[in-house]
């Protein structure tokens, strides 16, 4: 019966000594937290990740300004009827053989606006 005793012994003193040596080699593995903290990597990595988080952030408002501007765009262009462009109301030039012939009368009212447009300085 020493024998079976024996390996029972000897199996829970070598369970023991390695359960305290993996406790052991963990606790001695672990940081404290104010020396986390006050790591320059550390503090170096999280200030990239604000900078980061920023810059998708200043995308994520940008694209949604873009996306709501457009919509806008698209509900003024629909509720706007499209613009009508009227025909100038002159007469139509007499074209007669080669030449074209137009009124006397169109082509001084046009030389009267020229002349008023020259003198006229902005």
């Amino acid at each position: 019966m020493a024998g079976p005793r024996r390996w029972v012994d000897m199996r829970t003193i070598f369970l023991s000594v390695s359960l305290l040596a993996l406790s052991a080699g963990a606790s001695s593995a672990q940081v404290p937290y104010g020396s986390v903290v006050t790591d320059p990597a550390y503090m170096a990595q999280q200030q990239i990740d604000r900078q980061r988080a920023i810059a998708l952030e200043n995308q994520l408002n940008t694209l949604d300004a873009r996306i709501q501007s457009e919509q806008r765009l698209r509900e003024f262009e629909a509720a706007q009827p499209p613009p009508r462009l009227s025909a100038p109301e002159r007469p139509a030039p007499n074209v007669s053989g080669a030449y074209a012939t137009i009124p006397d009368s169109v082509l001084a009212d046009s030389n009267a606006r020229v002349r008023a447009a020259s003198k006229n300085p902005r």
